[in-house]
């Protein structure tokens, strides 16, 4: 039905004169989110401490098992961790590190993980293919996590993410 009455013939902008604006109320879910960089990479000197673990034997190194979770993880993330189902906070490589060189930036990638409140991390260890006739890293990074409280646990990593030459570690955050 159309107005045919000329008088109710009004625009709309004289009909919304001495109308105020509401204001905005709606809560803006997304303005905390901030876009994720990679944490900033810098090389340091090894720490008197980290210097400790280069001096470990192989025998206790190998001790150690290649995958290990605390009892307080449950059961159903710790499947998802080993299937590689949860987003990675950052990526570790220790290939062509000397046994120092990668105690000193596993130190700092733990830190920098752990104040960027990081959950779960890759470390490419590499296999130890070239290092003769026993993997060097592999055994020094699981025994290294072994005694780091952050650390909540590690295991092999999917191929996908490098496989048995990298493993997944799991933060307390």
């Amino acid at each position: 039905m159309v107005n045919e009455d000329p008088s109710e013939d009004t625009s709309f902008t004289e009909l919304m004169t001495g109308v105020k604006k509401i204001s905005d109320d709606r809560i803006n879910i997304y303005r905390d989110r901030t876009k994720k960089t990679a944490l900033p990479r810098s090389k340091t000197v090894a720490s008197e401490s980290s210097l400790d673990f280069v001096n470990i034997s192989y025998d206790q190194q190998t001790k150690i098992s290649e995958s290990r979770f605390d009892n307080g993880i449950q059961k159903k993330l710790e499947r998802k961790i080993r299937r590689g189902q949860l987003e990675i906070g950052d990526y570790l490589d220790l290939h062509g590190y000397t046994q120092k060189e990668a105690i000193a930036a596993l130190e700092e990638f733990l830190h920098r993980a752990v104040t960027a409140k990081l959950k779960l991390l890759v470390i490419i260890h590499g296999k130890g293919n070239r290092s003769g006739s026993e993997a060097v890293l592999r055994p020094l990074v699981r025994y290294w996590l072994s005694q780091q409280s952050s650390v909540l646990g590690w295991c092999p990593a999917q191929p996908k993410h490098g496989g048995s030459g990298a493993s997944y570690v799991y933060l307390r955050v």
